[in-house]
């Protein structure tokens, strides 16, 4: 799948149809709870397939919603009970399932609700009796190959505005004819450092970590002054808008970053013949965590499930596999003899001589445990790693 964005302007419109989503969420969780009472409290995915079909019945078409968008919450409100039911499997005992009542959530039109009007206009169908959503297109928009592939069209909102997401679906691309393999840690200071059995590359993340220290610097600056006025006065709402204006702008520069470092790893690895890339998995590793109050917050701030969905999809875009694995001691074990050794700063150095680039040590080491061969010694003397920073814009003298 691929998403475009559009933004729009604000309109009472826009609020009244994620507002009547919301609404359908809501009553969505009324209705579960009627059926349990009813049904003893039974839980489990062939109840809730029965009480899926039962409640698409019951929900109520007064909302200004197309019948397919209120068909869209039902649905999606049943993937996250099935999400909470796999969680709570695998052992996570804090998971819960929807239970939130919700005012506003995002809008979605099927295929069915979508039409084109020439090559500058989109119509959105909604509810009987209520007036469809019209948008003016841009004039690079492709209204041809969004007739041809468009899956889905979602009305999102996100600090302050308001955008369209044009969901399109792709052909299934070739399985890779690629035979190597890339081993990926993911680190706070450098997103990604790969590495193919020879190379070692480093995607250097300075710019984007200066980037989420402004950030924590706006947040704060803002803040104090935002404490200082009169809650809902005329400065409070300016300052809070001014502040999520800029907050916006530095999140934009981050993806912005993390969008370039993967491309460029993924083009690497196409041009290398990879066929699969392995990811160390870092799911959990915020828990219970207590390093201080900078490093936690640097720590809660770092974005490895979002670089490894980015690595992901546009690996499989190109046919290449992508695995994840359980990472634990890769950065500690000694590519060289084999044995177990805690670096303290960004070089690793071993009693036996060896050294290296401490993250390096941790994609060599997740490669070889994709392999089976964690431990066993590789070549001792391997090529020195190769950097590859973001070309960050800069004002002109």
């Amino acid at each position: 799948m691929r998403t475009r964005k559009l933004k729009l302007s604000y309109t009472i419109q826009l609020e009244t149809l994620n507002a009547g989503t919301g609404s359908v969420w809501v009553e969505c969780l009324r209705l579960k709870d009627t059926w349990d009472y009813a049904h003893g409290y039974r839980t489990g995915g062939g109840v809730d397939c029965s009480c899926e079909l039962w409640m698409d019945k019951q929900l109520s078409k007064s909302q200004p919603l197309h019948s397919q968008s209120i068909q869209e919450v039902r649905s999606r409100y049943f993937k996250n009970r099935k999400g909470f039911r796999k969680l709570r499997k695998n052992g996570d005992k804090k998971a819960k399932p929807p239970y939130r009542d919700k005012t506003f959530q995002t809008t979605t039109w099927k295929k069915s609700a979508i039409r084109f009007i020439g090559n500058r206009k989109l119509r959105l169908s909604n509810g009987q009796g209520n007036e469809p959503l019209y948008v003016k297109l841009p004039k690079n928009f492709d209204v041809q190959y969004a007739i041809a592939h468009i899956a889905i069209v979602e009305l999102v909102y996100d600090k302050g505005q308001y955008s369209l997401h044009f969901v399109y679906g792709v052909e299934k691309a070739l399985k890779s004819d690629g035979e190597g393999i890339v081993g990926v840690d993911i680190g706070e200071i450098h997103p990604m450092v790969s590495h193919n059995g020879v190379d070692t590359v480093i995607f250097n993340g300075r710019y984007i970590r200066s980037l989420y220290r402004l950030r924590n610097k706006v947040i704060a600056s803002y803040g104090k002054k935002i404490d200082r006025c009169k809650r809902h006065s005329k400065r409070w709402w300016y300052l809070v808008k001014r502040k999520w204006r800029y907050i916006k702008k530095i999140d934009n520069q981050i993806g912005d970053g993390l969008h370039k470092h993967t491309t460029e790893f993924v083009k690497l690895c196409e041009s290398g013949s990879i066929g699969t890339i392995v990811i160390g998995d870092l799911t959990g590793i915020r828990d219970n965590i207590d390093y201080g109050k900078r490093a936690n917050q640097k720590l809660h701030q770092w974005a490895f499930g979002k670089v490894t969905q980015l690595i992901s999809y546009k690996a499989k875009a190109l046919g290449i596999k992508v695995e994840v694995i359980d990472e634990s001691y890769t950065s500690q074990t000694c590519p060289s003899c084999g044995k177990r050794h805690k670096p303290n700063n960004r070089e690793y150095t071993c009693k036996c001589g060896f050294t290296y680039h401490r993250d390096g040590v941790g994609a060599i080491n997740i490669r070889q445990k994709y392999l089976g061969h964690l431990g066993v010694p590789v070549a001792a003397a391997m090529a020195p790693p190769v950097g590859i920073r973001l070309e960050v814009p800069r004002c002109s003298a």
